[in-house]
């Protein structure tokens, strides 16, 4: 009896190693290059928040390429993100506490041993806004098999400025946030493996300006080899209006001036008539955070990385156009109907505004008019090339926009934005990609319930018009930031986790369960939709192409 309780409890002790091995517990404490840091469990999901990959970049590590933190013995035990990076006061999607010290990035990883997939999320927000804080619960992918790490990165003016006075040994200027999300992904490169993720299994993946981001890194000579693949979600939407190193630094110069010469802010250490590096590291941060960063966001207008010399060399279009950029696996995509969310914005600040402030949406005298229709036809044509008549006569008349009349001219400038800035722009992007011989699969999101990010308060939507697939309505379908509602709409959701999380795994979207997803080389984009509007499946890419304009109004525009 005693060696037969003896086996069994060797047998038991055996079974015991073989089920550590095969599920070895989830660390609490995880060694970094930095020092060590402490779990939150969260289910079947742990997260470690607010890990310093970078030293804050204050004081004389401001306008710098970030830094190596100093090094830490005490674990760091945070349960929520680091503080966001400074917003603009002006962007429409701030995050409060914003900070200086804001380099945090944080990991959420599965239970089992690994090695898992990695995928580095960007968030978006127009270069001037954002943080991980949005996206905390990403359990969604990570439920998958996947580790998820978000950065947060530099933004506006403290991001992007580039004064002749802050140029480098090498006569860089600029992309600061840019050189972050570099840091961020060296630090994944450096330490991941410790949180069970695999660094040469990387996905970089973002929305907006986190997508502008990926295309950035898929350019710029210092993100190669730091990540495999990369997921572009609305993110090709600046590729014709990158500045020139000169030119960046030419408005960084007027904004500067604007904000030193008003003198009506707290007192100022810069000479406006010789400024220094020094003087402008020294500025103070109440000046920084409210009339520079406003001042820049204004002289540039649309904030999107430039040439600055470094980061990149030149341009990503004349880079892609060289055959110069980092050759990965990609998708890429974009929404049906992205600028219904940028007019929904101008109508809940009209609305606020209104004196008595007025949310119902019964009354439409909040919508755009025709006469504001044929304002942005003009201010558009500037930029494109196309003539206002032509917009608003041949390609988006007022007429082939529904019966509602008072709504006509939101839907036909909604859709002129949505195919000039991103859907055109977008699949000339898949094209170049395709081109290249690498493997390239191109979505469209065309939910029209989805749920809208803005318009609502105290729980009633308050807008004129429904949003359909805006800009950024796909992402409760990515990450867990509200109910996107019906079971069909989960559905999708789920569908599309698993596509993200495909890809990251594999380089292929496909796989069992899904709709199958063909590669843009076949000639299909995929339409990620409920059923009742068509369900997910594949549609002729000279269909969305002839949809949105992208033959006709927009022929000429090529990257």
């Amino acid at each position: 009896m005693g060696g037969r309780q003896g086996s069994g409890a060797g047998l038991a002790l055996a079974l015991g190693l073989l089920v550590g091995t095969a599920h070895a517990a989830v660390p609490d404490v995880v060694a970094t290059s930095g020092g060590p840091v402490k779990a939150t469990a969260r289910g079947a999901m742990t997260t470690y928040f607010a890990i310093p990959y970078a030293a804050p970049p204050v004081g004389n590590l401001r306008w710098r390429a970030p830094q190596a933190p100093t090094k830490w013995t005490t674990p760091v035990a945070k349960t929520k993100p680091g503080a966001a990076c400074i917003q603009t006061g002006a962007a429409s999607f701030r995050s409060t506490g914003d900070s200086e010290d804001c380099l945090y990035l944080d990991v959420h990883r599965p239970t089992g041993d690994g090695p898992f997939p990695v995928m580095v999320w960007i968030y978006g927000g127009a270069f001037t806004s954002g943080s991980t804080g949005m996206y905390a619960d990403p359990s969604a992918l990570v439920s998958k098999g996947v580790v998820v790490v978000a950065m947060n990165y530099r933004l506006g003016a403290l991001g992007f400025l580039a004064h002749p006075a802050l140029r480098d040994s090498d006569g860089s200027a600029g992309d600061y946030g840019i050189m972050d999300q570099q840091a961020a992904l060296r630090w994944v490169q450096d330490n991941i493996a410790g949180f069970g993720g695999d660094p040469k299994n990387v996905t970089i993946f973002g929305e907006s300006a986190g997508g502008f981001s990926v295309m950035t890194h898929l350019a710029s000579p210092g993100s190669a080899g730091l990540f495999q693949k990369a997921i572009i979600e609305s993110g090709a939407y600046g590729v014709s209006g990158q500045l020139t190193q000169a030119e960046l630094e030419d408005r960084s110069a007027k904004a500067l001036a604007k904000v030193l010469e008003a003198k009506d802010d707290a007192p100022a250490t810069c000479d406006p008539a010789k400024v220094t590096a020094d003087c402008l590291r020294a500025l103070p941060l109440s000046m920084v955070r409210g009339k520079l960063m406003n001042a820049f966001t204004t002289e540039v207008g649309n904030v999107v990385p430039s040439v600055d010399g470094k980061v990149l060399p030149q341009t990503i279009k004349a880079t892609f156009a060289a055959g110069g950029n980092n050759k990965v696996p990609v998708i890429n995509g974009a929404n049906e109907n992205e600028n219904t969310l940028f007019i929904a914005l101008g109508e809940l600040a009209a609305r606020f505004t209104a004196k008595p402030a007025n949310f119902n949406p019964a009354d439409r005298s909040f919508l755009m008019t025709a006469e504001a229709y044929a304002k942005t036809a003009e201010e558009q044509s500037k930029t494109s090339g196309v003539p206002a008549a032509d917009l608003m006569g041949k390609h988006y008349p007022l007429k082939a926009y529904g019966k509602d009349v008072a709504l006509q001219p939101t839907l036909a400038s909604a859709a002129a934005g949505t195919d000039a800035t991103f859907s055109c722009n977008g699949i000339n992007v898949s094209a170049r990609v395709a081109a290249q011989g690498q493997p390239v699969w191109m979505y469209e999101f065309r939910d029209q319930g989805a749920p809208s990010l803005v318009g609502s308060i105290a729980g009633k939507y308050v807008l004129s018009f429904n949003q359909g697939a805006a800009h950024a309505s796909e992402l409760p379908y990515i990450f867990n930031m509200m109910d996107v509602g019906s079971a069909d709409r989960k559905a999708l959701k789920e569908t599309m986790a698993t596509y993200w999380t495909n890809f990251a795994r594999d380089g292929n979207p496909n796989g069992k369960g899904v709709p199958a997803w063909a590669g843009f080389k076949t000639g299909k984009v995929q339409a990620l939709d409920v059923p009742e509007d068509g369900g997910v499946k594949a549609m002729a890419a000279t269909a969305f192409k002839a949809e949105h304009k992208c033959t006709t109004a927009w022929a000429k525009q090529v990257f």
